[in-house]
């Protein structure tokens, strides 16, 4: 992280935290009917708490925030997380111990409820929520991604390695190609994601740590096409010293990600370039 966004990421963790947490709780009338589900790593336990305050101070803010993590770590939070408990947020727990836990269990436990999915490193816009509701009031069925990419074949037809799978910058744009990104916050309508999504032993032989990958091709054997937000909006704020533990090392510094997609690509039987040429 640049000195100049440590700065700014530091100002706006200063600003959430000066908000009051009896106030972020309270229900508003525009609150929307959407459930924001995400996950955590202990290295990142202390900072949780400027997510949970980005999320419930949204200019249209979720009725409820689960944060779901592994059941060893019920006695190990810090108190400005557990500080943030109240009506509109609440931690839950799980067997599982994966990066998929920012939604399958809330798949499993809320199964008719539209889900919102983010980060656990980044302090969203004001706007954020509101943006994806806007474009899934558009789409009904569609997975709403801020952020999406496709991927990208060389000449013989072969998958490139995913730093080259060009990011879409279009608004609005629905195709079954595109591959939602999951740091920019993802929208899940109830229904939208194949059956095998919850298959934990599945999704960790072929996407042990690609969680985006993994409800990207539930998407795609759903039937359930991926869209851009109608609305572009400012990057969220990365947290200051949440860098330490990426996936990105591994997914994509390594190549990981392309391994993982061919994986997918082998167990389902999909023919790449087929995917890609779907609208």
């Amino acid at each position: 992280m640049k000195k100049k966004q440590v700065v700014y990421s530091n100002l706006q963790a200063q600003r959430l935290r000066r908000l009051d947490i009896g106030e972020l709780h309270q229900s508003k009338a525009n609150d929307a009917d959407v459930l924001v589900s995400f996950t955590s790593i202990p290295s990142r336990f202390a900072d949780v708490d400027l997510v949970v305050r980005s999320v419930l101070s949204q200019s249209v803010a979720p009725a409820r925030l689960v944060l779901w993590l592994n059941d060893r770590h019920v006695d190990s939070l810090p108190p400005s997380l557990t500080a943030m408990l109240g009506p509109k947020f609440e931690i839950r727990y799980t067997p599982l111990d994966s990066c998929h836990c920012k939604l399958v269990p809330s798949l499993q436990a809320f199964p008719d409820q539209t889900i919102v999915t983010c980060d656990d490193d980044l302090m969203y816009r004001r706007n954020w929520l509101r943006t994806l509701l806007d474009t899934h009031r558009a789409a009904p069925r569609a997975v709403i991604a801020h952020i999406a990419r496709m991927p990208a074949v060389d000449e013989q037809g072969r998958v490139k390695p995913y730093e080259s799978w060009p990011k879409q910058k279009q608004r609005g744009v629905s195709g079954h190609q595109l591959v939602q990104m999951g740091y920019g916050g993802v929208l899940y309508p109830p229904g939208s994601l194949h059956a095998d999504v919850g298959n934990a032993a599945l999704f960790m032989a072929l996407t042990p740590r690609a969680d985006d990958l993994w409800f990207k091709f539930m998407a795609w054997l759903a039937g359930t096409p991926v869209m851009t937000a109608g609305e572009k909006i400012r990057r969220p704020r990365e947290i200051v010293g949440s860098g330490a533990i990426r996936l990105k090392s591994i997914n994509v510094n390594q190549d990981f990600n392309r391994r993982q997609w061919l994986d997918l690509c082998e167990h389902y039987g999909v023919d790449v370039i087929r995917l890609l040429a779907q609208a």
